[in-house]
């Protein structure tokens, strides 16, 4: 399979992670009320670290829980745990898609350290790193056979959410009604996803050329999308190698835009959120710098020739899923444009981030 092959993959890999929740949810579920966990630490790299960004936002929303992010060296390192909560009640839950990165291993190494509760969450039960964890859960995001994780970044976003709004039902902080609510609007979510794939799509062919030849950009967006700002840049960067910045929204002219000329590409992630009425301000001001402007929206705000508004109305925590489509399939065939090929590893050795 190609890259583009797992981007279109995606809305049934979700689905089948939809339907069998249950085999990903209990087991940490009684983990937790076994341990009456009550203080969490997420850790990850890379695609990872967004991926538990997202999930310490949804934890924040349905669980109880004080939750912190941590690069994984850093919490191997540097991190000193909350004295306001027993070892034992307090979990780390390390993402690895491949159960193999050396750091976020190290970084369950060390929890079992500090004695507190490690679980690993990984594609892969028969990985590196579920030899360290006590307990692992299955991603079930399906092996990617490419360098590029795509499916497995969505699929850890979505199995974020069903983790918050299981542990919140389970604590009773929604009620049945609201449980049932959420879950039939992700199923709907979910079925929005094939026709914004082929919007996308057609909206790459129309912009191929300008895209294509993008020497440098940044991407920016607020809320739950600031982070797939960055998780744009990286799919973008470590693709078509071209250098990329993310940014929150109103952090972008706080001395960024001082580098920004005419050949610079501004991608704008106008999601649901009162920050969606800045972005003519932001169009205003842009225009004096840059024609390369793209704003990338579900919502009802005007709109320019090269802008892509996406038909799909989601909801506003699985609206990371739907935007970060356009920076996967952009990064996808703008690499088929040039002739790179993105199912090889570009360097003739290995990095050290990995055990093999």
């Amino acid at each position: 399979m190609k890259m583009i092959d797992y981007i279109y993959d995606q809305p049934n890999r979700l689905k089948k992670i939809l339907d069998s929740r249950d085999e990903t949810c209990i087991p940490l579920l009684h983990f937790i009320e076994k341990n009456q966990i009550k203080r969490v630490y997420l850790t990850g790299s890379g695609t990872s670290y967004h991926a538990a960004l997202l999930m310490k936002m949804y934890f924040d929303q349905y669980t109880d829980f004080e939750t912190t992010v941590s690069i994984p060296t850093f919490f191997s390192r540097y991190e000193i745990l909350s004295k306001n909560f027993k070892k034992e009640e307090t979990m780390l839950i390390a993402i690895s898609q491949s159960g193999t990165s050396v750091s976020s291993i190290n970084a369950v190494k060390k929890g079992n350290l500090l004695g507190i509760q490690t679980v690993a969450l990984t594609e892969d039960l028969n990985s590196f790193i579920t030899n360290e964890a006590k307990l692992s859960i299955h991603l079930n995001c399906g092996k990617e056979m490419i360098p590029i994780e795509t499916r497995g970044y969505t699929s850890t976003v979505f199995t974020s959410i069903l983790m918050a709004v299981e542990i919140g039902k389970r604590i009773g902080n929604l009620s049945e009604l609201d449980y049932k609510e959420i879950m039939e609007s992700l199923e709907k979510d979910i079925s929005q996803l094939p026709s914004a794939i082929q919007q996308i799509d057609e909206w790459y062919k129309r912009n191929k050329y300008e895209l294509m030849t993008m020497e440098k950009g940044s991407i920016a967006g607020y809320g739950y999308n600031y982070v797939t700002a960055m998780e744009g840049y990286l799919k973008m960067y470590e693709t078509f190698h071209k250098p990329l910045s993310a940014h929150e929204l109103e952090e972008l002219l706080h001395g960024y835009e001082m580098a920004f000329d005419s050949k610079q590409y501004i991608f704008m992630i106008a999601s649901e959120g009162e920050e969606i009425q800045s972005i003519e301000k932001f169009r205003s001001f842009l225009d004096q710098l840059t024609e390369h402007q793209f704003v990338i929206t579900n919502q009802t705000i005007n709109l320019r020739s090269k802008d892509l508004s996406l038909a799909a109305p989601v909801s506003k925590v699985f609206s990371p899923i739907l935007f970060i489509l356009p920076f996967q399939i952009m990064a996808a065939r703008n690499c088929e444009s040039i002739g790179y090929d993105t199912s090889i590893y570009p360097h003739k050795t290995r990095s050290f981030s990995h055990i093999r």
